[in-house]
């Protein structure tokens, strides 16, 4: 029976590699896969419409998994939380109140927008405040505004 089971898995993941393997199953984190339908980042401005839009469909599992900067998320796991992306998930559900919600909405709908290379900075005209994302393959990430 170990035997069998154990071909039938060689086989199953040399035809993964032949075929290229499924790229969402690669990308999923914390047992959430990428939904680029839904929640397109082919862009920044992409990006923070999808960030907006998980948040306004309470998806903050989304947004920490699939739209914040991965380094940065993986990092804070790991360091604070002890692997248990449940309790970033709850931090950043915190921080996003209402406020934080419209603001993110103002950069979307007003802000100005500035390309850096593989970076993309938004401002709005009558604040210091502003976003930051950068891309990372083909999918444009929000960074941390606290990171350097």
């Amino acid at each position: 029976m170990r035997i069998c089971l154990g071909l039938l898995l060689g086989m199953l993941v040399g035809w993964t590699a032949a075929n290229g393997g499924d790229k969402a199953a690669e990308e999923t984190r914390y047992a959430i896969a990428p939904d680029l339908k839904m929640y397109p980042q082919g862009t920044a401005k992409e990006a923070l419409a999808s960030v907006v839009k998980a948040v306004e469909a309470k998806r903050v599992d989304y947004v920490v998994a699939q739209l914040a900067d991965p380094s940065f998320v993986d990092d804070r796991v790991k360091r604070l939380y002890g692997g248990r992306i449940v309790e970033q998930v709850d931090d950043t559900r915190a921080q996003l109140d209402p406020s934080a919600i419209k603001l993110l909405q103002r950069f979307l709908k007003d802000g100005t927008w500035r390309e850096e290379k593989n970076r993309v900075v938004v401002q709005l005209k009558d604040e210091a405040r502003r976003l930051s994302f950068k891309k990372d393959g083909d999918r444009w990430f929000m960074e941390n505004a606290a990171a350097p």
